[in-house]
């Protein structure tokens, strides 16, 4: 495989894109707590919170893809942990998408990517 994965570049690529689906589980997290429902934005609020949710959507989509993307990569061909670790990563992968992911680059790529 490419040395790309293991890159300075790359690692940075996925950490910041490992922090942005972090925010976004914090935001799916607040939407639904309780404190969410009573917020009643103003008219002239509106535009604002639709740019704000827009760029959100763009950013997250894009940030969810590269670390998705990469991290199913990385397990597959540059892991050295043992078979029944990257079993176990690989279905959550699948089961929590870019959140198993992004846990995954936390507690699996940096300590192998340094």
């Amino acid at each position: 495989m490419s040395p790309w994965l293991r890159s300075n570049r790359a690692r940075i690529i996925f950490s910041y894109s490992s922090w942005v689906v972090v925010c976004v589980a914090f935001v799916m997290l607040y939407t639904l707590s309780p404190w969410f429902h009573p917020i009643e934005p103003k008219p002239q609020d509106m535009l604002v919170l639709e740019v704000l949710g827009a760029l959100l959507g763009v950013v997250s989509g894009t940030a969810s893809l590269v670390i998705w993307f990469g991290m199913v990569v990385f397990c597959l061909c540059e892991d050295r942990s043992p078979l029944s670790g990257r079993i176990f990563w690989f279905i959550l992968f699948f089961a929590a998408a870019w959140f198993g992911a992004a846990a995954y680059f936390f507690v699996v790529y940096r300590k192998q990517v340094r």
